[in-house]
C-alpha cells in the first residue's frame, strides 16, 4: 500500500509534533534538517524504486523482516533517492533495530526514526498533516501581512527613508542589493561580497541558486526597460521562495523606483557640479583637465565626438541651488517622453544661472539637413512643458572637441546679444543663422553705409513705398534660400508677383540674380542694412 501526503517540514520539526514526538531519532541525527516533502507508507519490498526526493517512508518493516542486510540496502536505496528519512514501528516484525543498520544510517546521515508503537500510522499522519495545514495558514497570513506592509511602505516612503533596511525588516530574510556597475549597495547577509558577485556581470533574468547554507533568489531591478541593479533575497529554505516569490517581486518593483530616484539624484548632483566646474573654467579659475575629470564622474562621452552647445534663458532667472537641481531632475524625467531626445546623449547644467545643454551627435547626423533644428525645437518644447515663462534658446554651431566648449558657449551668448537687437519671435535662435552679422559687425558704419548707398543708388531714387516693397521682396527671397514659392508664402503674394519684382530689381540695379557675384553683393548690402539698423538703435 502506498499513500502520499504533501508536506514541507524538516525531520527535526516533525519530531516536535504529537504523537510523533513520542518517537525518537535513533540514528542519522546529522540529517535532521532534511525537508519532508510528502509521506509514503510501505508494505512492498521494492518500494525504494518508487520513492521521490524528500519523501519520508513509514513502515512496519514487514518487507525486510528478519534481514538486517535488506534493511541496510533499503537505507542505501532511500538515501540514493534523496528521501528525507525512514520511520519504523518496532514490536511486531522488529523487536529492535540492529546495530549494523544504525551504523549505516549514521554513516549516511540518513534520519532513522523509531515510531511510537501505541499510535497508528493514521494518527501520526493526521497530526503531521494538521500541523502542516496550520503552518500553511500561518504562512499565508504572514505573506498577506508582508504584502500590506510593503504597500503601506510604498505609499509613505520619501527620499529620507532607508528603503533597504525597511524592506529587509518586512521580508525577514537577509537581502543584498547590487548596482548596475557591480557595486555592492547593501548587504545584511553573512555572504561575502566576492561570493555574492560570482560570475558578474549577470543576465537580466531571475536566478535561483545556493550560497553557503542559504538559497539565493536574484531579481533584476527593471523600470521602463532599464536595469537599475539587482535584488537578492536569501531565505533558508525553498518553501519560503515558493510561498513568498510574489512578495519578493513586489519589493523589487519598489526598489527599482528607489534606485532610479537615487541614480537620478546622483546624476543631478554630478551635473550640478559639472556646471560649477565649467563656470569656474570660463572664469579662468580652473583648467580643462578639471572639467574632464568632473565630466568623467557622470560617464560623459560627449566630447569624444561632435556636439552642440545650447543656452536657454527664461523670463525669471533660477538662482536657488535646490531649484536648479529640481529643474535638472525634471528635464531628465521629461526626456523619457521624447524618444528622439532620449536616444541622444545629453547633459544639462547651470552656468552663470543660465541653463546650458550639450547634445552629442554622430558624424552622419552632422550631415543630415535640419537634424539639429529638429532636436533643438523638440528640446525647446520640452522646456516649455516645465515652465510657463517665456523661453529663448540659443544654439551654437557643431563643435568637435572639449577645447571648443568655450567657443560654443560664446556663440550662444553672441546669438543672444544679436537677437536682442533683432527682436526675433522665434524661441530657438541658431548662431549659424546670425554668423554673417557676427563676422561683419566690425566693419566701420561709414563703409557699410557708403557701400549700400552706392549699390542701391538706382533703387533709392524711387518713392519710399516702392523701395520698401522691393527690399522686403529681396529679404524674403534670401530667407527662403531662393525658393520662389516659399518667398511668395512669406509675403502673401502670388509667385508671379515675386518673379516680376525680382526681374524689376535686376533691371533697376543692373544685376543678374543668377550671377553668384551679384547675389553675394546683394546679400552683403542687405546684411549691412540690418547691421546699421542694429548699431543705430
Amino acid at each position: 500500500m502506498e499513500k502520499r501526503i504533501p508536506m514541507n517540514i524538516t525531520i527535526e520539526e516533525a519530531l516536535t509534533i504529537y504523537p510523533l514526538s513520542e518517537g525518537k531519532l535513533v540514528a542519522g541525527a546529522q540529517g535532521a534538517s532534511r525537508v519532508i516533502s510528502s509521506l509514503n507508507l510501505m508494505d512492498a519490498p521494492d518500494i525504494a524504486n518508487w520513492m521521490k526526493e524528500g519523501e519520508l517512508l513509514l513502515t512496519t518493516g514487514y518487507a525486510i523482516k528478519d534481514s538486517p542486510d535488506q534493511f541496510v540496502k533499503l537505507l542505501q536505496s532511500l538515501n540514493d533517492r534523496q528521501s528525507s528519512g525512514l520511520g519504523i514501528k518496532l514490536g511486531r516484525y522488529w523487536k529492535e533495530i540492529p546495530q549494523l543498520v544504525l551504523d549505516e544510517a549514521n554513516r549516511l546521515h540518513f534520519p532513522l526514526i523509531e515510531l511510537p508503537f501505541e499510535f497508528t500510522f493514521s494518527e501520526q499522519i493526521t497530526a503531521l498533516f494538521q500541523s502542516q495545514f496550520e503552518r500553511n495558514t500561518k504562512k499565508l497570513n504572514d505573506v498577506l501581512e508582508m504584502q500590506k506592509k510593503l504597500v503601506d511602505f510604498a505609499m509613505q516612503a520619501d527620499e529620507h527613508t532607508n528603503y533597504f533596511d525597511k524592506i529587509s525588516n518586512i521580508l525577514k530574510h537577509p537581502i543584498a542589493v547590487i548596482g548596475t556597475n557591480g557595486k555592492l549597495l547593501y548587504n545584511v547577509s553573512d555572504i561575502a561580497e566576492a561570493e555574492l558577485l560570482n560570475q558578474w556581470p549577470w543576465n537580466l533574468d531571475y536566478k535561483l541558486s545556493r550560497l553557503n547554507n542559504r538559497f539565493s533568489y536574484r531579481i533584476p531591478l527593471l523600470k521602463n526597460g532599464i536595469c537599475h541593479g539587482f535584488f537578492i533575497v536569501m531565505p533558508t529554505n525553498l518553501a519560503d521562495i515558493n510561498a513568498e516569490e510574489g512578495i519578493f517581486h513586489q519589493a523589487a518593483v519598489i526598489l527599482s523606483f528607489h534606485l532610479e530616484s537615487i541614480q537620478n539624484q546622483e546624476s543631478t548632483i554630478a551635473s550640478y557640479r559639472l556646471g560649477n566646474t565649467i563656470e569656474r573654467y570660463f572664469q579662468g579659475k580652473t583648467s580643462l583637465v578639471d572639467v574632464y575629470s568632473q565630466a568623467k564622474s557622470i560617464g560623459s562621452h560627449t566630447w569624444s565626438s561632435s556636439y552642440v552647445c545650447s543656452l536657454s534663458t527664461f523670463s525669471s532667472t533660477l538662482t536657488d541651488n535646490e531649484a536648479k537641481k529640481s529643474f535638472i531632475r525634471s528635464i531628465q524625467r521629461e526626456l523619457l517622453d521624447y524618444p528622439k531626445l532620449a536616444a541622444i546623449e545629453s547633459y544639462h547644467f547651470f552656468v552663470f544661472d543660465k541653463l546650458v545643454s550639450l547634445f552629442a551627435i554622430t558624424e552622419n547626423e552632422t550631415k543630415e539637413m535640419g537634424y539639429m533644428e529638429q532636436i533643438s525645437e523638440s528640446f525647446a518644447k520640452l522646456l516649455n512643458t516645465l515652465s510657463v515663462e517665456a523661453l529663448k534658446m540659443y544654439v551654437s554651431k557643431i563643435k568637435r572637441s572639449a577645447e571648443e566648449l568655450m567657443s560654443g558657449y560664446e556663440e550662444c551668448l553672441e546669438a543672444q546679444r544679436i537677437n536682442a537687437t533683432l527682436t526675433s519671435d522665434s524661441s530657438v535662435i541658431f548662431f549659424a543663422d546670425l554668423e554673417f552679422i557676427y563676422l561683419l559687425r566690425h566693419i566701420p558704419q561709414e563703409v557699410m553705409s557708403s557701400y549700400c548707398d552706392y549699390f542701391l543708388y538706382p533703387l533709392l531714387q524711387k518713392d519710399e513705398d516702392y523701395i520698401t516693397e522691393m527690399l522686403r521682396t529681396l529679404e524674403a527671397y534670401f530667407a527662403s534660400n531662393g525658393q520662389i514659392n516659399d518667398a511668395a508664402k512669406e509675403l502673401y503674394i502670388h509667385r508671379n508677383t515675386v518673379l516680376y519684382r525680382l526681374e524689376k530689381i535686376g533691371e533697376i540695379l543692373h544685376i543678374d540674380l543668377k550671377n553668384t557675384n551679384h547675389l553675394l553683393q546683394l546679400k552683403l548690402v542687405l546684411m549691412f542694412k540690418r547691421l546699421l539698423v542694429i548699431t543705430n538703435q
